[in-house]
């Protein structure tokens, strides 16, 4: 990137847009997005006067994944790091599991992953056996072909709606994914329903089709922020508790920040978890003591119990600067703001919903 084009293209105002801004050493990274692939201000790190790009292994590393899993032969630069911005951390997943399988007996020791994407959100789910991951982008179904510990043949290439869930009902332990968080973005076009990408009103029919003991999908928290989309959500939500006749899920709903699970990344993501004949309460129970297992904390509010938010400087010890450091072309406000009133995203104020259940 030349030194014009920093000049050029890179306002104050971008920069002082805590979605937007370049990246600072001691502060976790903004939310990591496919988008980044492009080069965007804050796919890049900021020291003083010096700017320089992030690096795959250094975007690896934000998300928690080792810089090995996105290494497949074939694929680009530029791939590698969409694939990495679609990705549910695995630090994340981790917790998820073990509270899960500390609170649920599984009868079938299985899954399905919808949206697979490059298996962040079921890699901490190791103790069941894939019976697909659905994965429709090529470059990550070749991703997760190539990754173990998964065999390839259950990685299938195709639209979630399209698999044959009914074939295996009554033989599903867990049915997760990730669904397309584009339409829901708040720095998309936020369509919704609308948006052909949408496929989180697709999950109550594959719930219904494959009956699994449990369900855990994630998205954007703009799922439940866009009040234009109300209705929507609170009818998908009902359909999640009551996909068909005779069938009941009790549901939760809750928005985490990675950064709080030792991820140097201040992501927030909602999450549902749906429980096969449950109560909407006992799910809710789950939920809460994942929250209970975080490890870490925004330092800029106290706490007596656990180490404060993973800084980019401590993600990347060890990680071989491999990006050229260039002149930022950045006024004195900018650089002191940067330094000084380091933002953090704002809360999320979820919208509540109602279940017969």
């Amino acid at each position: 990137m030349s030194e014009e084009l920093l000049e050029s293209t890179w306002s104050d105002k971008v920069s002082n847009d805590p979605k937007h801004r370049p990246q600072v050493l001691d502060w976790p990274s903004t939310t990591v997005r496919k988008e980044w692939c492009r080069r965007p201000q804050e796919a890049h790190v900021v020291d003083g006067k010096k700017i320089r790009r992030l690096s795959v292994a250094e975007i690896a590393a934000i998300q928690g994944f080792p810089k090995e899993w996105v290494e497949v032969e074939g694929t680009t630069e530029s791939e590698r790091i969409a694939v990495l911005g679609n990705a549910v951390p695995p630090p994340l997943s981790r917790v998820l599991a073990n509270v899960i399988h500390e609170n649920l007996q599984f009868e079938n020791h299985t899954l399905i992953e919808i949206c697979a994407g490059i298996g962040g959100l079921s890699s901490g789910f190791d103790y069941l056996t894939p019976i697909a991951k659905i994965e429709l982008w090529d470059v990550a179904a070749r991703i997760l072909r190539t990754n173990k510990p998964w065999p390839a043949k259950c990685v299938v290439e195709g639209y979630a709606q399209q698999f044959d869930y009914a074939a295996h009902r009554g033989h599903v332990g867990l049915l997760c994914g990730g669904p397309p968080c584009q339409p829901w973005s708040m720095s998309g076009r936020k369509k919704g329903a609308a948006d052909p990408r949408d496929v989180m009103g697709f999950t109550p029919t594959a719930i219904a089709e494959c009956e699994p003991e449990a369900f855990l999908f994630e998205n954007v928290p703009g799922l439940l922020m866009s009040k234009e989309h109300n209705a929507y959500v609170a009818d998908l939500f009902d359909r999640m508790c009551k996909p068909k006749e005779g069938l009941k899920y009790g549901l939760a709903v809750m928005v985490f920040n990675a950064a709080d699970f030792g991820v140097p990344q201040t992501r927030r993501r909602v999450l549902m978890l749906g429980v096969k004949g449950k109560p909407n309460m006992f799910a809710n129970k789950i939920l809460k003591k994942v929250l209970a297992a975080a490890t870490h904390h925004d330092p800029s509010k106290p706490s007596i119990d656990k180490l404060p938010w993973v800084t980019l400087r401590q993600a990347f010890e060890g990680i071989p600067v491999t990006e050229p450091w260039k002149q930022w072309n950045a006024t004195e406000e900018t650089l002191r703001r940067l330094e000084i009133e380091i933002p953090s995203e704002e809360d999320i104020e979820v919208i509540n919903f109602q279940t017969t259940l």
